[in-house]
This record gives C-alpha cells, sequence and structure tokens, in this order.
C-alpha cells in the first residue's frame, strides 16, 4: 500500500477506544537516510486550516468574536461576510491568490489577499477558498491583537498536548517536499507558495507537525473538546465541526474546518476529517469512535503522478467502522 524508498516518508497510526497501531516507513528526505520517527515533522499543508477553525471555536467560546457578525468593519473587502462564512468556505472568495506569481510578496502581498474581491455573494454557495483562510487567521489576529502563531500555541496547541506543532519547524526535523524552480529541494519551510510568499504564519497552510500532534487533534474532535492537557472546545463548538452545515457541488458536507463523507479520498466510510495538498489527512468515525492518521509527503521530490486518493480510501476502508 505504501511506498517506503529513500525519500519517501509514511507515518500513520489508527487508534481506537483501547488501542493504537502504528505504522513509520521510509526516510526523511532523499539525501537523509535516517529512518524515519513520530518524531519528525511534516507539512500539514491544509491540516492548517483546521487548527485556524479550531483556533477561531476558542475565541468564540470565550465571546470574543461572533461567529455570525458581519465582518465589514473589521474586513472591509468582505463586508457581509461572516467568520462562519469564512471558516465552512462560503464567503464566496475566490479559491486562491495568484499574487506571488506577479511577485508580490510579504507586507505587499498580504494587502492584496486581504482585499480580494467576492466572486459570489456570502453564503451563496461553497467554494473550497485558501484565501478564505487567510482571511479567517487575519480576523482572529485584528480582534485579539495577537499574531496568529501565538494564538494556536496557546489557545490550541498547549491543551491539546500537541507539544511539537509549530510554524518554525527545525530543518533537521522536518520532512522534505517538493523541489520547485527557483527554491530547489524544500526543506523546513513551507510548500505552499501563497503561504511561503507571505512571509509570516497564515490560516490556511504553514504549520508543520508530529503524527502525535495530529493524532492529538484528531482525538479532540472525538473527545468532545477535550485535549491531552485541557479542555480545548465546548461540546456546542465540537458540534459545529462534525455537523454539516452545507452541502458542495462533490456532494460532501462542509463543517466549520471539516469535510463530511468525502468519497474522494474516504471511500464509503462515515467520518470527519481533512486532507492536506502535501499528502495528509485524518479522518474520525464518530460512531466507532476509531481515529485515522496518514502523514505522507507524496510531493517528494515531485507532485507528478502522486495521486494517493485511492491510498487514502484503502488506509480509511474498514479501520473506521
Amino acid at each position: 500500500m505504501v511506498n517506503g524508498a529513500s525519500g519517501s516518508a509514511w507515518a500513520s497510526v489508527i487508534r481506537g477506544r483501547r488501542s493504537e497501531e502504528t505504522l513509520l516507513l521510509g526516510t526523511p528526505a532523499h539525501d537523509d537516510p535516517t529512518p524515519l520517527g513520530r518524531e519528525h515533522l511534516f507539512d500539514l499543508a491544509s491540516l492548517t486550516k483546521v487548527f485556524t477553525a479550531v483556533t477561531a471555536l476558542v475565541l468564540v467560546d470565550d465571546g470574543v468574536i461572533d461567529l455570525d457578525a458581519p465582518l465589514r468593519e473589521i474586513a472591509p473587502a468582505h463586508g457581509a461576510a461572516t467568520l462562519r462564512h469564512l471558516l465552512t468556505h462560503t464567503a464566496g472568495v475566490p479559491a486562491e491568490h495568484s499574487g506571488w506569481r506577479a511577485g508580490l510578496r510579504g507586507d505587499d502581498l498580504i494587502e492584496a489577499v486581504l482585499a480580494t474581491q467576492g466572486i459570489a455573494e456570502p453564503g451563496e454557495r461553497h467554494l473550497y477558498s485558501d484565501v478564505g483562510y487567510v482571511v479567517a487567521g487575519h480576523v482572529l489576529e485584528l480582534v485579539t491583537g495577537r499574531a496568529l502563531d501565538d494564538l494556536v500555541q496557546e489557545r490550541v496547541a498547549v491543551p491539546l498536548g500537541a507539544g511539537t506543532l509549530t510554524y518554525r519547524p527545525d530543518h533537521a526535523m522536518a520532512v522534505a517536499t517538493e523541489t520547485q524552480p527557483g527554491r530547489g529541494a524544500i526543506r523546513g519551510e513551507v510548500h505552499d507558495e501563497l503561504a511561503h510568499a507571505m512571509v509570516r504564519p497564515t490560516g490556511h497552510a504553514g504549520l508543520f507537525g508530529t503524527l502525535d500532534d495530529v493524532v492529538a487533534l484528531a482525538s479532540m474532535v472525538i473527545g468532545g473538546g477535550q485535549g491531552r492537557e485541557g479542555p480545548v472546545l465546548s461540546a456546542s463548538s465540537v458540534r459545529m465541526m462534525t455537523t454539516p452545515r452545507v452541502v458542495s457541488a462533490a456532494d460532501y458536507g462542509q463543517t466549520i474546518g471539516l469535510r463530511v463523507r468525502d468519497r474522494s479520498w474516504m471511500g464509503d466510510v462515515d467520518a470527519v476529517g481533512h486532507t492536506g495538498f502535501t499528502g495528509t489527512c485524518f479522518a474520525v468515525s464518530l460512531q466507532s469512535g476509531h481515529v485515522a492518521v496518514l502523514l505522507t509527503n507524496r510531493v517528494h521530490p515531485t507532485r507528478s503522478g502522486t495521486d494517493i486518493s485511492g491510498v487514502r480510501r484503502r488506509f480509511l476502508r474498514g479501520l473506521l467502522r
């Protein structure tokens, strides 16, 4: 099912109510023969969105921000859109922003992304969007006066017990991703081009974490909001992460931060979870109480011909029932 060749990294865990099965294969990079360990950090890619969503719901639980208040006073370009719209990909903003291709970087790029005009009215349709989660992360910074990475660390990673979750990984402990024009072999830096060009933590991509960090996140969802080191979310917020609010054009349910019964990678499993472009995913079964996490660097050294949707479906098949 998996490729354990040099430079390919595969880490998986199935955790039930009483037991855990873990598999580690490969090495962190093609030029690093070190056996993959549970201490190695994967570029989590869009699993970052889930941590952003959890951070937002922590602030909702605290009464710091209202999920359904229009953002016009905080983020004028997004007027009638709400934080709930952003977190459920229904804000009407485009999927991507190509400013990095035009050479925009840092604050100039951030300002351009934040000023992105909608292509649909808020709530009109579902459109999976990196832009929406960039805006969401910025909104959290504005309402708290805190940097996003500090919020994620203090309000989510610490109570989760996800002690190695970081936007700034140690190069030696990071698993390599793609070799890109102009950047070379990427290791210890975010793979996502937009996040990299922003040169700062953002809400849609950029977090690195170990297998255990992602297991901690998934276990919190199945555990009703309880982290290893303390409570993370209220029961009502967990319900918002596990109950579909809209149905996508691809016929999966969209919650705040997660997908429900996404057949493209879950197959026929009744589960809630998310994927990341670099080759990461996790899913939980609310019925069985099982958690499944699969972390890979499928884009190393190239993304060409590396679709692992079938691998994900086989990995989950029968494991979450």
